[in-house]
């Protein structure tokens, strides 16, 4: 077998991370590209109450934010990104009438248009972002202007969304990201049981393969500033079970029988699940899930852009934690515990040295390659379904989605669910990890916990009602 190209790896992640930075350019170019993807319509009504206006703008540029950070971001740089340019919406909209505690713009432009605020707010954030593909923000950002009669209402806007762009850049300036390390070989692998190990050589492990100490992101749980919570350990939860404990046996066998790619206990319902939540991108599902959840509501444009701040800020809140907490405990993922199961000192687990996960195979489809507990997808969705729950003031929907992995090992058509609940959409999140064998229960029930916590907290100290 050959053995994974860990300095391809490598020049792709820093590629990955390093395009959530901010351009300086501050000129606007010429449309390069011509597009009809009006997925999203926007509504020509320019409301006289400037206390009421549709969210068509908001829904319309949020989809267009998704679009963008999808292609050449990994998950915690699109968490910082999408979490800007939603509170950017929020602000200016709150900056004409002020409905909704606001977080870094502080003025009043009564007259200003709505629309223009929202869509200069989100255009200018996404104009000071690396973006990958040349996307046609100009495009877009005219097509929206054109929507709107001209006037002093519509320039008022246009100003103040840029202030608030201006303002949310400024607040988060110094937010940690400039002291990251991208990569680090440190910290290094462990050698006691339990201790983390690299897993990106899982695709093509061979038994006489040396593991690559490679770290991704590992001082962003430290440096990385909080949106709103106290601080990053703030909803740290207990470590691991010890690994000579019995309820690590537990978990260690049940992930190994569920979790693996062969001979494996999955049931057919189990399995579509883990297909299902194959995502390596649960900013962009969950924000489809929140999405769909206004779909049959009547929000005007104020509610929708607090619903899409309170989600996107707690899921960057939700990743950072992880991170923190994750390189905290360095705990070993299944993969490494099973193939060094016969030196952890518990005689009930029993290792397997070619074992691998259900879905791990490509570089980009693997374990991922950080410490895991919490388990940072279950957080991740515990706490956008928290949100979704919080904010509807019902954990009842009906919500028939589709996955959106790109993982290649998922068979097409691509499996979809009908939910009825947004727990029941975390808890399936959760599991899917130990029917993937990315994780253990142990993990993934802390992480959603986790998840839960965190969104609480935002939703109780931040974008709150004036």
């Amino acid at each position: 077998m050959k053995t994974a190209k860990i300095p391809l790896l490598t020049a792709m992640l820093l590629s990955i991370i390093a395009l959530s930075n901010y351009s300086c350019k501050k000129d606007v170019s010429g449309i390069t590209e011509s597009s009809n993807d009006r997925s999203t319509s926007i509504s020509s009504h320019t409301p006289d109450d400037p206390g009421f206006a549709e969210n068509d703008m908001v829904m319309y540029w949020n989809e267009k934010a998704a679009k963008v950070l999808n292609p050449g971001f990994s998950q915690p740089a699109r968490t910082r990104v999408f979490a800007r340019i939603q509170v950017a919406v929020h602000d200016a909209l709150n900056n004409i009438k002020p409905k909704y505690e606001r977080y870094a713009l502080h003025e009043r432009e009564q007259h200003a248009n709505p629309d223009a605020a929202v869509a200069s707010a989100a255009y200018w954030i996404l104009k000071r972002t690396i973006l990958v593909g040349n996307p046609p923000l100009d495009q877009w950002y005219s097509e929206s202007l054109a929507t709107i009669p001209d006037g002093e209402s519509k320039e008022s806007g246009i100003a103040l969304g840029k202030r608030s762009a201006d303002a949310i850049i400024a607040n988060r300036s110094n937010d940690g990201f400039a002291q990251l390390i991208i990569n680090s070989v440190n910290p290094p692998n462990g050698i006691y049981p339990g201790e983390y190990r690299s897993t990106l050589t899982a695709v093509n492990w061979e038994p006489t393969q040396t593991l690559v100490a490679f770290r991704i992101v590992p001082n962003w749980g430290t440096v990385i500033k909080p949106w709103v919570l106290e601080s990053n350990q703030q909803f740290r939860p207990a470590g691991p079970y010890a690994v000579n404990s019995n309820e690590y046996a537990a978990d260690f066998n049940e992930v190994k029988a569920k979790g693996a790619r062969v001979e494996s206990t999955r049931t057919p319902a189990e399995e579509k699940i883990g297909q299902f939540w194959s995502e390596n991108r649960p900013t962009y599902l969950w924000n489809i899930f929140a999405r769909k959840a206004i779909e049959n509501k009547k929000l005007d444009a104020w509610k929708t852009a607090r619903l899409f701040a309170l989600i996107h800020v707690s899921m960057a809140e939700s990743i950072t934690s992880q991170l923190n907490a994750g390189y905290h405990y360095y705990s070993w993922r299944p993969e490494t515990a099973i193939r060094f199961a016969a030196t952890d000192g518990n005689d009930n687990t029993a290792g397997d040295i070619g074992w691998l996960p259900f879905l791990s195979e490509t570089p980009l489809f693997v374990t991922p390659p950080f410490p895991g507990h919490p388990n940072a997808y279950a957080a991740n969705g515990a706490t956008a379904a928290e949100i979704l729950r919080l904010f509807f003031g019902s954990d009842e929907t009906s919500i028939d989605i589709t996955t959106t992995t790109t993982n290649p090992a998922v068979a097409v058509p691509k499996p979809s669910f009908h939910f009825t609940s947004f727990s029941q959409a975390a808890r399936d999140n959760s599991l899917s990890m130990i029917y993937n064998g990315w994780d253990f229960r142990k993990s993934v029930m802390d992480g959603e916990e986790m998840g839960r916590q965190i969104a609480n907290y935002v939703f109780t100290h931040a974008f709150r009602e004036e």
